[in-house]
């Protein structure tokens, strides 16, 4: 039986396509360039024609598309690794920004070797992982939170207490106002709790002669 060549997939993922670069073992360029929808079915059309002569080994870069992906590349039996991107050798200067570009780049360093690969862990251990972020997330949200409520009651205990005649802006500082005055402003009492500042009343409590 002939022994199948080895072609090297490198893929840059995105939430809607997939741009895919075929490098083969022997060659100097990648033979075929081309996006696709990311879409399970259309995804697996290129790898399977590919392993009718090749053995396919594809990776891409550990990103927000997560673990789906390669799962699915290797239950339809073909190799597919995931490669950290802070460790992905790059000329100084040099600045991925194309499609097209990272994933011809990826299948040549993933051909040389150069390309450092992840652990890729278990559906459970992803779970109980997803979870424990989830914890961490809300602990760190209840503590702000904590926070800006002690920071208002401190401002807020702060108003009352500096309060004075010419700046009202809490209960704290009416109370003052009040009794400083002796007896509320009809300006600025209700009607219905106004003291009387008359003979016998609680703020004159001496009765006229």
């Amino acid at each position: 039986m002939k022994k199948k060549t080895k072609v090297y997939v490198g893929m840059d993922v995105h939430k809607d396509s997939v741009m895919i670069a075929v490098l083969p073992e022997g060659a100097r360029e990648p033979t075929l360039v081309r996006r696709l929808s990311h879409e399970r079915r259309k995804l697996r059309r290129l790898p399977d024609r590919l392993a009718r002569e090749h053995e396919v080994r594809a990776c891409y870069e550990a990103s927000g598309a997560g673990y789906v992906l390669e799962r699915e590349i290797r239950s339809w039996g073909h190799e597919c690794e995931i490669v950290a991107p802070s460790l992905i050798p790059q000329r100084p200067g040099e600045r991925r920004k194309h499609d097209r570009k990272d994933a011809e780049e990826l299948s040549r360093l993933y051909r040389a070797g150069e390309l450092v690969t992840i652990r890729i862990p278990s559906e459970r251990e992803e779970r109980v992982r997803d979870l424990v972020r989830c914890r961490e997330t809300f602990q760190r949200e209840a503590l702000k939170s904590r926070h800006y409520i002690l920071k208002f009651l401190a401002g807020s205990r702060r108003s009352a207490h500096s309060a004075t005649p010419s700046t009202p802006n809490t209960a704290g500082g009416v109370r003052t106002i009040r009794r400083v005055r002796g007896c509320s402003s009809p300006d600025t009492a209700p009607t219905s709790r106004r003291p009387s500042c008359g003979p016998g009343s609680a703020s004159n409590p001496h009765p006229a002669t």
